[in-house]
């Protein structure tokens, strides 16, 4: 993905999940987003639009420090971010008991928004569709279910239940209905394809060469959990691609961290990068600024 094709609300999703978050910070400074936002082919403006709506809808909360707003996740946002990281970095769930986790609902026209952010919550956990309200998953995620519910306030409108089903007999019939792995196969592939050429230039790049290459590595790969249910062994095809990229990922991942990290800690505690009263910075004017951390390779 060319990091001018970064849509800015994800963008600071990302940022969230795979820096502020990780290296134990509370709040950002805008000054600092905008700057690694610049990094990455976003627009200051466009930074700033998405900064206010994520405060509207309760996923960031903002606060003036000497006159330098700073951005903090709100308990609605740090949920969110651990879900998600859970999703990407999570460990494999390869083991199962034979049992499946159905979630069914009933809700009318006049409460379609909540139906749709049930049913948008439920994908994100990997749940697949077998139509007609009822969606299921090999994984015990009642409580995670449960939490979903609440949150929506549809308790009395959804049925849970845990156990074997006398049919279809076959598992195999379970997952063809409810998921389609064969659409994901040619994205994998390509994705590994790319890591695996990527993969041999890692020990040669710079801090920030590093910063940017696992930002896009990450916001490329995460579209995978969210279409991909992560199924046990025994539910997955011979020889299941999705394992394999998912190994080259962490692989990749995990020998850009340290430089990727040191890039965007020496931008985030550099106080000298101001907003003088939200003075606006553009992709151009951020190659105005000093280079930080580059030319160490380990």
């Amino acid at each position: 993905m060319p990091p001018g094709d970064l849509n800015p609300r994800s963008l600071l999703f990302t940022l969230y999940g795979d820096y502020v978050l990780p290296l134990d910070q509370e709040e950002v400074r805008v000054g600092a987003l905008v700057r690694l936002a610049a990094e990455l082919g976003v627009s200051s403006p466009a930074l700033r639009s998405a900064l206010s709506r994520m405060g509207r809808e309760g996923w960031l909360a903002a606060r003036r420090n000497d006159g330098s707003p700073r951005y903090r996740l709100t308990a609605r946002g740090h949920s969110l971010i651990e879900e998600g990281t859970a999703r990407i970095y999570g460990r494999h769930r390869a083991g199962w008991d034979g049992r499946w986790v159905l979630v069914s609902y009933s809700l009318p026209e006049q409460r379609r928004g909540q139906r749709d952010r049930l049913r948008e919550g439920l994908s994100f956990l990997g749940f697949g569709s077998l139509g007609n309200g009822i969606f299921v998953s090999p994984h015990d995620l009642r409580r995670e279910v449960r939490q979903l519910i609440e949150r929506h306030d549809v308790e009395q409108d959804v049925t849970v239940h845990h156990g074997t089903l006398d049919w279809p007999a076959d598992p195999a019939q379970v997952v063809a209905r409810a998921w389609d792995l064969t659409s994901l196969e040619r994205p994998y592939r390509a994705f590994l394809l790319r890591i695996r050429e990527e993969l041999a230039e890692a020990e040669a790049l710079d801090d920030r060469q590093s910063f940017r290459r696992r930002f896009l590595l990450t916001h490329d790969f995460r579209r995978f959990p969210f279409s991909d249910p992560d199924l046990p062994d025994a539910l997955l095809p011979p020889d299941w691609v999705g394992t394999t990229v998912r190994g080259a990922f962490l692989e990749y991942n995990r020998k850009l961290r340290r430089r990727a990290e040191r890039f965007y800690l020496a931008i985030a505690r550099t106080d000298t990068i101001v907003d003088n009263g939200d003075r606006l910075m553009d992709g151009n004017s951020a190659a105005a600024l000093p280079r930080v951390g580059t030319g160490e390779a380990n």
